[in-house]
């Protein structure tokens, strides 16, 4: 019988010892501004030893406002255009001023924020302010139809963003994607972070529940899964997620979200820093560290399938080398169920000659998010908690099996070449001030 995670969220002294603080998480709850993870996490010093410099991370999101506070002077450039188009057939812009776009904005912002604030507000501290975040819009509004030459699934923009060199994919939702488009990724030596989902029970969206991927589940301030938190065997580790701070519509305010989201970038962020300490590291070696430094100590790996394989501990993460494990993916399984397949990562099948499960010309329109509620921010103002809601595509299950598969680090002369695209690449935004 598989060993039981000890009871994770006994107390709130308990986030203090698991996420290896260099302040007491209660210590910040008397605010409760949403910027509570970043003492929690001991981010501070971590930027003593690692900001993410020299490591790209695209952003597979909604559009995105690279001008916003705390993103000027942070190292975020948006694809342009997007890979959604209007009903003449017109590409959507990837940057934009519209409230869509504020999804988009707060991940980047936990990722590279600059804590900006503005006028007297606190702002956003990124988890990694000194990487670099590539946005690519594959969400505009209720739905996206592709336009003209951009594939019915968003393979197209995992395609672009392998291409202009990202080490860390992150896609704090759900969307239309192929065995392809993950298979080449993989095999290209990226590493995929996938939203678990919120309130959905398993993980069941694509891209988080397919193989390979890291889903990740969210916790609160007080070191408690939250309720909305998924669980299953696809369930890769736990982050920060609950009651975390977003930028508002006005573009200079907050508002306070919770939600996988947040834990899937506040996980990117984490790697990047693992990542730019170590850069002769695999990517999958970056994983196994992950997977053996949760909880605040280095141990042998167990799966649980309430916290995966643990809460990430940026400060353990940072204190181990990542080459010292074995170069072997820990969330590819050998569950034939599961996409894609562990024949079409190692390069035994190929991906294009396999059916999806679920084939479409385009991809569902995601579903309607719940109703925001109203809460209390630092600010005194009414704020909406926002909780995300995606399209749930794969339903799968099976036990975690590491399998060897031999990655190149993370020089850009070993990337593999790809296809050109029918347009070079466009980006806006840029290093602000």
């Amino acid at each position: 019988m598989r060993p039981t995670r000890r009871n994770l969220g006994r107390a709130a002294g308990t986030a203090a010892l698991l996420l290896a603080l260099s302040a007491p998480v209660a210590a910040t709850a008397a605010t409760d501004d949403g910027r509570w993870y970043y003492d929690a996490a001991g981010l501070a010093n971590a930027h003593q030893q690692s900001t993410g410099e020299g490591i790209t991370i695209g952003l597979l999101d909604t559009q995105i406002n690279p001008a916003a506070p705390d993103l000027v002077g942070a190292d975020v450039t948006a694809r342009e255009p997007s890979y959604c188009a209007a009903e003449d057939g017109t590409a959507f812009p990837a940057v934009s001023t519209d409230p869509d776009a504020r999804h988009a904005t707060s991940m980047a912002a936990l990722m590279v924020g600059t804590d900006a604030g503005s006028g007297d507000r606190p702002g956003i501290p990124g988890v990694a302010p000194g990487a670099s975040v590539r946005a690519y819009t594959i969400n505009v509004g209720d739905a996206c139809t592709s336009p003209e030459g951009v594939s019915g699934n968003r393979d197209d923009a995992i395609r672009d963003a392998i291409a202009d060199g990202v080490d860390i994919i992150v896609v704090p939702g759900s969307n239309n994607f192929g065995a392809a488009g993950i298979t080449e990724a993989l095999q290209a030596g990226v590493i995929v972070v996938g939203a678990g989902g919120n309130y959905s029970g398993a993980v069941a969206e694509a891209p988080g529940s397919m193989n390979g991927v890291v889903a990740t589940g969210w916790m609160n301030q007080a070191g408690q899964l939250s309720q909305g938190s998924s669980s299953g065997e696809r369930l890769g580790v736990v982050a920060p997620g609950e009651r975390m701070r977003g930028v508002a519509e006005d573009w200079t305010s907050y508002v306070i979200a919770d939600g996988s989201s947040n834990s899937a970038a506040f996980t990117a962020g984490a790697l990047a820093l693992a990542w730019s300490a170590h850069p002769d590291a695999t990517g999958n070696q970056i994983l196994q560290a992950l997977i053996h430094t949760t909880d605040g100590e280095v141990h042998e790996p167990v799966h649980d399938k309430d916290w995966g394989y643990g809460l990430v501990n940026v400060r353990t993460l940072l204190s181990v080398d990542p080459t010292t494990y074995p170069d072997e993916n820990p969330f590819l399984s050998d569950n034939p169920i599961l996409i894609p397949s562990i024949d079409q990562v190692l390069g035994d099948t190929d991906a294009d000659a396999v059916a999806d499960p679920q084939p479409s010309e385009e991809p569902a329109a995601p579903a309607a998010p719940e109703q925001p509620s109203e809460d209390e921010s630092s600010d005194g103002a009414l704020v909406p908690v926002l909780v995300g809601a995606g399209v749930a595509l794969v339903l799968v299950a099976g036990a975690t099996t590491a399998v060897v598969v031999a990655r190149r680090r993370r020089a850009a002369d070993h990337r593999p070449e790809h296809q050109p695209q029918p347009q070079p690449p466009t980006f806006t935004g840029g290093t602000h001030g």
